[in-house]
């Protein structure tokens, strides 16, 4: 590795706010509006009163499983816009409430966002971008609007479709939108030759693919990235893999890629996550970084 472990957040450029966290819950500003929802790492006591958290738009209320509903004291939109400042201009991004407590975008991410501004900036040439779990594509965005012909994959229609209207708002046409399981796509990749000069993964724990795949970071991982390295350019280019699995801790995760064939043994890891607005850091999973 290049370097010890340590905590890194976002620099500004999006705009949003983690104005507390605790009890299980986090209080934030996404531009205009502010939502209470829980969080399992909150896991302090609040530094703010209960009436600044009393203030949210938006509280929502978990119930069993991983559902639940959004609740408004008043007649705060259900949809609206975040703004990311990007090195060519202004980004926006589409947010909309969802019965899993997810909004559209997962601000610790901007972290990545500015690291692949300034890979692709750095690199000369062609530039080509494959973005896995892409979610609603705000990386694939980011690096379409840097230079990149970006490949956006994610087995969830609704996502994607997300990720499109996303495109869209930023006028970014150069992005191929794929609906595949991860896996299959890389495997397919590989056997095809295609070359990248930067790759993205956020796998989650669990989940499945578009034809109902089943993955689990602990099994599957390991798999994936030995085929995605292939895929990299020899000469320039940059990784990103973030994990938010409570079973793989970012030791757990440094000891998996040193079995990995093929990884660098170069490389960053580090806990990614966001710092309120007193500083007080929330960590939101480990985040592994190389660049040639």
């Amino acid at each position: 590795m290049k370097n010890n472990i340590s905590f890194i957040s976002p620099k500004p450029g999006l705009d949003y706010e983690l104005l507390d966290a605790g009890n299980s819950r986090k209080l934030e500003r996404f531009g205009s509006l502010i939502l209470d929802r829980p969080e399992l790492e909150a896991k302090g006591i609040p530094e703010l009163q209960k009436a600044h958290w009393q203030k949210a738009d938006w509280y929502f209320k978990e119930e069993k499983g991983k559902t639940g509903e959004w609740i408004s004291p008043s007649s705060a939109p259900k949809e609206w816009l975040i703004s990311y400042q990007h090195h060519a201009g202004s980004l926006s991004f589409n947010l909309k409430l969802t019965a899993f407590k997810h909004i559209g975008i997962f601000p610790e991410q901007a972290e990545n966002w500015n690291f692949i501004q300034d890979q692709l900036l750095r690199i000369t040439g062609e530039k080509k971008v494959l973005n896995l779990f892409a979610y609603t594509g705000a990386a694939s965005i980011v690096a379409a609007a840097s230079g990149a012909l970006v490949t956006n994959v994610d087995s969830v229609k609704q996502v994607l479709n997300w990720g499109r209207v996303n495109a869209e708002t930023n006028n970014q046409n150069f992005i191929r939108w794929i609906l595949e399981d991860a896996q299959k796509f890389v495997e397919k990749s590989v056997r095809r030759g295609d070359n990248y000069q930067g790759i993205i993964m956020d796998p989650p724990a669990f989940g499945y693919g578009s034809k109902k795949e089943k993955w689990r970071l602990d099994k599957d991982l390991k798999s994936l990235l030995e085929q995605s390295v292939k895929l990299l350019n020899s000469e320039s280019n940059f990784f990103i893999l973030n994990t938010y699995s409570p079973m793989l801790s970012i030791n757990g995760l440094i000891d998996l890629l040193s079995d990995t064939k093929g990884f660098p043994t170069e490389y960053s890891a580090n806990i990614l996550g966001l710092k309120s607005t007193n500083s007080t850091p929330l960590e939101l999973g480990n985040l592994i970084r190389f660049s040639h």
